[in-house]
């Protein structure tokens, strides 16, 4: 969902109000984190599909942002962010809790790059395969208690923090790196301003006056501290994606998702939500806080019944809804759409807009939400924006109000402990502020070369290994096949680092003003993102993602699969490793990220990034009932998961398809290059060598060992109704499930837990 940061000065339309670009087409239930949400520069209803997310998404307390699948993903992983708004996660990011203890290394690795310590030898790999793979670790390894979740993308970021803390003590003292980092650990200054730095914004909201003054300040700080019920955001036309357009989506929650309003299962946490709201607007004395906070409750609670569930949102034709903020009016009556757009920085009325969630004359999305808006009482409108306006500002007033957020927001819904040190809060900071910089910097002193020349070689075979299982697939018509190649044949590779950095000429920080920094910072981005409306995309930046990030993106409208220096080390990609290793690592996620171009969403893009049907209506139908088949059998996973839960194949197919295109496209690369290399694996053996199967057993449990992770039970029913990523050990077996080599290298066996039937199992790419 689009981020929402107030900026300017507080309480005043400003012309550029905040937006961080996110490229998000979901943007339904939470703010983005800050500075983090520029992430996308061009959102739309196209996806950056990244490769992440972990753990389970612990929003901290804001509705769930851009959904990595679904509609442009930034997140590293989700499931340590626990303990604050999910937009702001970027921001100032929990992390370990002993202040500056040694980086925790990702995982062990054995003399040709497998962790072997980890592995459960005594299991039986058709019966248990995480467990095989991963159980020692599983046994040996705690949740630290700043986290909900824990596993290898986790343990990266937090070498990659201990990185970026170190180039932030070098900065020269009055850089932007510096300033940032020193407003943020300046902890008495916080204490003595208090909640002073947001008064002017509870004055503007207690003055507010009637709801075109609503709707104006919701426009203000549509991508402020506070919240808008409504996303806007600038990025590129689905239809024309060379030029950027404006784009609105729902938003507005402050729990993780609609879920967690409308179904019983979720009914335990909405006591404990009202008593944090109340506390938090006690905390600047807002009226009657108890009372506010129940219509904060009840008001979002109606939100949540006419938004769009988050599964509907990944659907771009069903999403792609071209107007004008002038058309809104009539289309979506109820709301001031015209304050609105004022207060977003003075929209033209001719320029174009695309709506997400609408359909015209119906009661639910957009125009349900309109209305819904236009017959709630003013009254609660202010007090529902109060509460997210502190919220939202948590991180940058005195530690009383961080301790009450991550109170609820970690503890309560995500099962955290402790919060992590501010140090580390405070390098997430300068990640989401200035994350180029750092980023620059981070790749000029961590990032090999060697590792960009192996990586463009990887990439070459993955891309041939697709070509040829397009050519061979059986049911799909040589026109279709044809379309395809062309698309595949357009995909191109950015490794390690961005075209270009941006300089953030003219932005300013103070030592002592960390909420003033944090206001700047996003009226910067805004300023800039304004400047994109009706023109040209540019490439050239990564917007939301710094290359110290461990991630990777496939980018619709480009066709370009981005892969994040932080990624590039073990357990996915280790230049020492047997290639086995590495093509079952980072070989399945750059198949999984170029398969996203082929997704149920992604297919609906043509070799321009543009959202056209180039399929025959035979072919389309067939692939539809294969990921119908395919998702069923996640819906019918329950090990392991919560009682009365599963995974929503609506919701992860994405992933889902991708994961499974990962593991066969890199599977055939790897084949190529062992014929081309002669391979042959060097000893200690993971098992025997007789049967020729060895570098294929390496193969699979390279890729299992990828997603090793563990969750909190909270963190894990958060993940299975706002992520469109499926649950580690889920993604680490099904796929394999469906792939006849798995069961010839391990000897899986009709009988055996996780056998499927040869005729159940699912080709897609």
């Amino acid at each position: 969902q689009a981020p929402h940061w107030r900026i300017g000065d507080r309480g005043t339309p400003v012309a550029a109000r905040t937006a961080p670009h996110t490229r998000s087409r979901e943007i339904d239930t939470v703010r983005l984190r800050p500075a983090m949400a520029p992430m996308n520069s061009r959102m739309g209803t196209r996806s950056w599909h990244t490769v992440l997310l972990l753990g389970a998404l612990p929003w901290g307390g804001r509705s769930t942002a851009a959904s990595c699948h679904d509609r442009g993903c930034d997140v590293l992983d989700d499931s340590d962010e626990a303990g604050m708004p999910l937009r702001r996660r970027m921001l100032a990011r929990p992390a370990s809790s002993s202040a500056m203890k040694e980086a925790p290394k990702p995982q062990p690795t054995g003399p040709w790059g497998l962790d072997l310590s980890g592995m459960n030898r005594s299991a039986t790999p058709g019966d248990s395969w995480y467990d095989y793979v991963n159980g020692k670790w599983l046994k040996r390894t705690k949740i630290p208690s700043d986290r909900s979740s824990f596993g290898m993308f986790t343990a990266l970021y937090e070498e990659s923090i201990f990185q970026v803390w170190g180039l932030l003590q070098d900065a020269p003292p009055d850089s932007l790196m510096n300033l940032v980092y020193t407003s943020f650990m300046d902890e008495a200054k916080l204490t003595e301003l208090g909640a002073s730095p947001i008064q002017s914004d509870l004055d503007r909201i207690a003055s507010i006056a009637d709801a075109a003054d609503f709707a104006r300040y919701a426009g203000e700080t549509n991508f402020g501290m506070g919240s808008s019920p409504f996303g806007y955001w600038i990025g590129a036309d689905d239809k024309n994606p060379d030029i950027n357009v404006g784009q609105i989506s729902q938003s507005g929650l402050g729990l993780p998702s609609r879920d967690y309003y409308l179904e019983d299962s979720f009914a335990m946490y909405r006591g404990p939500y009202v008593a944090h709201i109340a506390r938090m607007l006690g905390m600047v004395n807002w009226p009657d806080p108890e009372f506010a906070a129940q219509r904060v409750l009840d008001f979002e609670t109606s939100l949540a019944g006419a938004q769009w569930p988050k599964a509907a949102l990944r659907d771009p034709i069903a999403n792609y809804n071209p107007m004008t903020p002038a058309d809104l009016p009539n289309k979506a009556p109820g709301f001031e759409w015209a304050a609105f757009f004022q207060g977003l920085g003075d929209i033209p009325e001719d320029s174009k807009v695309i709506v997400m969630a609408f359909r015209e004359g119906s009661d639910d999305g957009i125009v349900g939400l309109a209305k819904l808006i236009g017959n709630t009482d003013l009254g609660v409108l202010k007090d529902w924006a109060a509460w997210h306006l502190v919220s939202g500002s948590s991180s940058y007033l005195s530690p009383e109000f961080y301790a009450e957020h991550f109170d609820f927001y970690g503890k309560e819904l995500s099962g955290m402990v402790e919060p992590s040190p501010r140090w580390k809060r405070a390098v997430s900071a300068a990640n989401g502020f200035i994350q180029d910089l750092v980023g620059k910097a981070f790749v000029q002193k961590y990032y090999p070369e060697k590792a960009k020349t192996a990586m463009l070689e990887l990439t070459g075979a993955l891309k041939t290994a697709f070509a040829r299982r397009i050519m061979n697939l059986d049911w799909m018509s040589n026109e279709t096949k044809g379309r395809a190649l062309d698309k595949l044949d357009s995909f191109t590779f950015e490794i390690g680092e961005p075209q270009k950095f941006l300089e953030y000429e003219g932005l300013t920080f103070a030592a002592s003003d960390l909420f003033g920094n944090a206001v700047r910072s996003i009226e910067w981005r805004w300023n800039r993102d304004l400047k994109q409306l009706g023109q040209p995309v540019d490439d050239s930046y990564w917007e939301g993602m710094g290359p110290q990030q461990v991630n990777a993106f496939f980018d619709p409208s480009r066709n370009r699969c981005v892969f994040l220096a932080g990624i590039l080390q073990p357990p996915f990609f280790n230049a020492d490793a047997d290639m086995s290793v590495n093509f079952g690592g980072i070989g399945a996620v750059i198949g999984h990220e170029m398969t996203h171009g082929f997704d149920d969403s992604g297919r609906n893009y043509d070799k321009d990034g543009r959202l056209d049907n180039w399929w025959t209506p035979e072919d389309a139908e067939e692939f539809e009932n294969r990921s119908r088949a395919y998702g069923e059998q996640f819906a019918q996973w329950t090990a392991g998961l919560p009682p009365g839960m599963h995974e929503n194949p609506e919701l992860t197919m994405g992933e889902n398809i991708a994961d499974l295109g990962g593991v066969t496209i890199a599977l055939d690369a790897y084949h190529m290059w062992a014929e081309n290399n002669n391979y042959e694996p060097q000893a200690p053996l993971l098992e025997r060598n007789d049967d020729g199967l060895e570098g294929d057993r390496r193969f699979f449990a390279a890729f299992a060992q990828v997603w090793r992770s563990k969750y909190t039970e909270d963190a894990l029913k958060q993940r299975l109704t706002s992520d469109p990523h499926s649950v580690s050990f889920i993604r680490a077996t099904i796929p394999l499930q469906n792939t006849d080599l798995w069961y010839s290298a391990y000897e899986v066996t009709e009988g055996q837990t996780l056998y499927l039937d040869p005729s159940a199992r699912v080709q897609i790419w």
